[in-house]
């Protein structure tokens, strides 16, 4: 029975410190804010004072209140405090269950360590599976030392909210692999425009002249700016080219895959049909080389594949494939630098926009063309 009641007191406790820590880092209790007595928490929350004073306690000692005998109990200035207390900062990204991304998120976050590790600060990470879960994180309270957020940034109208209430709530963060559209905010992310006309370019410079692409919905600005990008390239080097050589898919996330069949057999029909095919990512083209190669299409004989992302895989599909390569590490290094640099009070005026440079790696997915 004594355990049980204990266990419960506990609870009561924590209750009382989520309560107020969520009030103070949402920004409904600013700086130097007089928070409620004790009494009137006790009413509020229905618990014993006893509890009240039990629950402040560790929020004393973590520096977020300070209590000034005679007159209350004071918010403090967190973004003072954070400087000085910051032990380690989280990446939120996604996981996926066939483990394409992990080389991606490997190399962010070697490249995040590698820059915050200068300012004897630590990266952890939380992973999520589906998108909507990010709004989750963004929002929740944060615990004694961690300092701020590395993003790779998931452009759903709910997350974008949620990162103006992290602004709002003070949180330093920097977002990664997208930007918002319609926020200003820091962020490190590859130059895919550039990205994009690369994969044009090294098909020109093989003596193709028509080309395909297919890309997956377009819900982000990294691959808005792959697409921008290829449009580009086929102005820039004059290639003749019509609504039927892009597609883009238009279903759900979890049902491209399924589409890529019937859009390769759209491209295959084509008169004169393309002689190469670029895509949005290497999922998409390790996809569409496995139908080709059912059908008995020989790569790169009969049709040229150019992935993006350079994923570990790519290196090992039906024909190791041609693919432009981010500089993930890069990227985590960029991100990690401006989230240092806000930690530590180091970073003022505009916010940064750092677009890192790509490159193709070529493979045997390419054939020459005779001109």
């Amino acid at each position: 029975m004594g355990d049980a009641v204990n266990m419960e007191t506990q609870g009561e406790h924590a209750r009382v410190q989520d309560v107020i820590r969520k009030r103070i880092l949402d920004g409904e209790w600013g700086a130097g804010f007089k928070i409620p007595s004790e009494r009137d928490l006790e009413s509020e929350l229905g618990v014993s004072r006893m509890t009240i004073s039990k629950g402040l306690a560790p929020l004393v000692a973590e520096g977020l209140l300070t209590r000034r005998q005679g007159s209350g109990t004071y918010v403090n200035d967190q973004s003072q405090l954070r400087r000085h207390r910051v032990q380690w900062v989280k990446m939120l990204c996604a996981t996926s269950p066939n483990n394409l991304r992990a080389s991606i998120n490997h190399g962010v976050l070697e490249g995040a360590y590698d820059a915050l590790g200068g300012y004897g600060i630590h990266v952890g990470v939380d992973f999520y599976q589906a998108m909507n879960d990010q709004v989750a994180l963004l929002d929740r309270p944060y615990a004694p030392g961690e300092g701020g957020l590395l993003i790779w940034f998931e452009p759903l109208p709910g997350n974008v909210a949620a990162l103006a209430r992290l602004r709002k709530r003070g949180v330093p963060f920097v977002v990664l692999d997208a930007y918002p559209e319609d926020l200003d905010v820091d962020f490190a992310v590859s130059d895919n425009v550039a990205g994009g006309a690369l994969m044009v370019q090294h098909l020109v410079e093989l003596g193709h002249r028509r080309v395909g692409y297919l890309s997956r919905p377009v819900d982000r600005s990294s691959l808005r700016d792959r697409l921008t990008g290829f449009l580009q390239g086929a102005v820039t080097h004059q290639l003749p080219y019509s609504s039927d050589d892009v597609v883009v898919i238009r279903q759900p996330r979890e049902l491209v895959l399924d589409e890529v069949p019937r859009v390769v057999d759209h491209f295959l029909a084509l008169s004169p049909r393309p002689t190469a095919i670029c895509f949005s990512n290497d999922e998409l083209a390790l996809t569409a080389a496995a139908y080709l190669q059912q059908k008995g299409i020989r790569i790169p004989e009969d049709v040229s594949l150019v992935g993006y992302d350079n994923v570990e895989q790519s290196k090992f599909g039906p024909v190791p494939l041609t693919s432009v390569q981010q500089d993930f590490y890069g990227m985590g290094k960029a991100a990690g630098k401006i989230l240092g640099e806000q930690l530590n009070g180091a970073k003022s005026g505009p916010t940064s926009h750092l677009f890192l440079k790509p490159e193709l790696i070529v493979r045997s997915s390419v054939a020459r063309l005779s001109v």
